[in-house]
């Protein structure tokens, strides 16, 4: 009798895990669906992410039950300031990923859960389980925050992610990410792959790009593949008389080429000339002329940028 109890005992244990399963996975299509609609709710997220959390309990081998922790932890971003578009993007090309996701320690936080409950669900899995894409794509995030990796060592693990299978809030941050690691690894080639991708007719990624925005994408591309030329000819194109985050990101870029080239005076002379047309209110451009001149002392400013020593 004892074996035939076990046996039961077994039998209800699956079958309370595959009940939660099934309720786990109704909660994630509609949470997905409010998202499309735009009414997705702090609420909606909390109970998803508590269906979540039980089923792990029920199944603690089921790698989709982790990934679902770290799918819930990752609805919270937008509520973080965290939006993966195009603004954003562009906004954010010549900065440091931790710039783009602020400094708050719940920022960090939430990007850390969704790393290990993302990580946990892919040691868990012996194969492919239901939301492999989707889970690769967290981590892809989640990899290009820590920054241990390389951002060419990223794209090549994650940019062969099958966009397919990505889940409809997922297509965006994937183009996103991809876009960022590919402009940092000073890949060009893979720069005009990915744009050239935003025009296709089937395209889903969300993210498009101005032919401005283009030039401006391949300039940093250029730049951080060391090909100054080229990167200058580009940047030069996409400033105007507005001070945008374009146009003041290809000046600071382009006086800091100056400055690696032996040409500080140059590059501060540009750097004074924007400042002044701004309306002398970014003090980044201060500290950025202040380091030149201490790396040339003969160089000459105009600007007030405090003691050198």
């Amino acid at each position: 009798m004892s074996g035939l109890g076990y046996v039961y005992r077994k039998e209800i244990f699956f079958l309370f895990a595959r009940d939660q399963s099934v309720r786990a996975e109704k909660s994630k299509e509609k949470t997905i669906e409010l998202w499309k609609s735009g009414n997705l709710k702090e609420q909606d997220v909390e109970d998803f992410q508590n269906l979540a959390v039980t089923y792990s309990e029920k199944d603690p081998m089921e790698p989709q039950a982790f990934h679902l922790i770290a799918r819930s932890l990752y609805w919270n971003l937008p509520r973080l300031g965290i939006h993966f578009d195009s603004s954003s993007l562009v906004l954010n090309l010549g900065s440091n990923f931790s710039e783009f996701i602020g400094k708050t320690q719940l920022a960090q936080s939430t990007l850390d859960q969704i790393f290990w409950n993302a990580r946990t669900a892919e040691s868990l899995s012996s194969s492919s389980f239901q939301d492999w894409e989707n889970n690769r794509l967290l981590l892809f995030l989640t990899e290009t925050n820590r920054q241990v990796k390389k951002p060419g060592t990223l794209t090549k693990e994650y940019g062969s992610i099958d966009s397919s299978k990505l889940s409809p809030e997922f297509q965006a941050p994937f183009i996103w990410l991809l876009t960022f690691n590919t402009m940092q690894a000073g890949d060009a080639a893979g720069l005009e792959k990915i744009i050239e991708t935003t025009k296709l007719p089937d395209y889903k990624g969300g993210i498009r790009f101005s032919p401005r925005e283009e030039n401006f994408l391949k300039g940093m591309g250029k730049y951080y593949k060391k090909d100054y030329v080229g990167a200058l000819a580009l940047l030069r194109s996409t400033k105007t008389d507005n001070p945008d985050k374009i146009t003041e990101t290809s000046v600071i870029t382009e006086a800091t080429i100056f400055h690696m080239q032996n040409l500080t005076q140059k590059g501060i002379d540009l750097l004074e000339d924007y400042y002044g047309r701004s309306g002398k209110n970014n003090p980044e451009i201060i500290q950025i002329v202040r380091k030149m001149v201490l790396e040339r002392p003969t160089a000459k400013t105009k600007l007030e940028i405090g003691s050198l020593k």
